[in-house]
């Protein structure tokens, strides 16, 4: 059985996918946080800062393949350079440390904000909706650049060594405990409207911009995501890609082309070409090459 490593395993996203995957590998938890939950006997868990890259060799020993969701996972309440310098400090040293002990994959959890709408200062317009995988990255934040970035570092890793590389991008992220009063905030115009005001990024000396990633009414269940997550593990004819992962359905009660321009003024044109409740993300090049099937959906557990 193949074995493994999860970096932020612990986390609200990684935790679900560490249930996935302790399925069908053997697997080692890498985060700063040791977990205060139960967990399934025979999966390791090591309390290790991926910033000091000394400790990454011993740690990847056997290691088959990487998941990489340890990050700052968000701007807001954070000084921005704080957040930059971590996401690409860590990101850099996992590459350069599987690429030392032969790792043969790496799975980077990107975001959907590298696209830079989600915490945005200045008002964006999608050039073309649904929103796939050709669309130009435009992030404003330190957060989403972070993500963009991270992308190019696994990339040139393929180029240079060999290595398969795919970085997938969440949307919103939403666990089952989600499925009540947060889902019901996210569907919340007035929320939104609140939460889309342009911040500056020196207030008290944190970082500004939107406080969620609703904003662009897309979002994925953590399951689905681990789903994502499996499949690109088990993929054996990519070097490297890069796919958004998302439900099929907007977090929005009202058909997407009504909502999106309310938060995103400017985007009456382009939100037309959407029909009905679908994402303004799509997830159809996670589908026909890796075989995804998002299960979820926030309309199965709210009326």
């Amino acid at each position: 059985m193949d074995k493994i490593l999860v970096t932020g395993g612990v986390g609200y996203l990684g935790q679900w996918v560490v249930k996935e995957l302790e399925k069908h590998y053997s697997v080692v938890v890498a985060d700063l946080n040791l977990p205060n939950y139960e967990t399934t006997p025979g999966t390791i868990y090591e309390k290790i800062d991926l910033k000091n890259s000394l400790e990454l060799d011993t740690l990847l020993n056997g290691i088959h393949s990487i998941v990489h969701l340890a990050a700052i996972p968000r701007p807001v309440g954070y000084r921005a350079e704080n957040v930059f310098e971590n996401n690409m400090v860590t990101t850099f040293n996992i590459v350069e440390a599987a690429i030392r002990s032969n790792v043969k994959k790496i799975v980077f959890s990107s975001s959907g904000s590298a696209l830079g709408f989600a915490y945005s200062f200045t008002n964006m317009i999608p050039d073309y909706m649904p929103i796939d995988e050709e669309h130009p990255l435009k992030p404003q934040d330190s957060y989403g650049l972070s993500k963009a970035f991270g992308e190019d570092i696994l990339e040139a890793a393929t180029i240079r060594s060999g290595i398969s590389t795919i970085s997938l991008r969440p949307t919103t992220v939403i666990v089952p405990s989600d499925y009540g009063e947060r889902v019901l905030q996210m569907l919340s115009t007035e929320y939104e409207t609140e939460n889309r005001m342009d911040v500056p990024d020196n207030i008290e000396g944190l970082n500004g911009g939107n406080e969620t990633q609703t904003a662009i009414l897309a979002y994925v269940d953590a399951r689905d995501y681990a789903q994502g997550v499996l499949l690109a593990l088990q993929n054996t004819d990519i070097k490297h890609d890069r796919f958004f992962i998302s439900a099929d359905d907007a977090m929005s009660r009202e058909p997407i082309s009504q909502a999106f321009p309310k938060i995103f003024p400017g985007s009456e044109k382009v939100a037309s070409k959407l029909t009905g409740i679908e994402s303004p993300i799509s997830s159809e090049k996670a589908k026909r090459i890796l075989g995804y099937k998002p299960k979820y959906t926030w309309r199965d557990f709210l009326d």
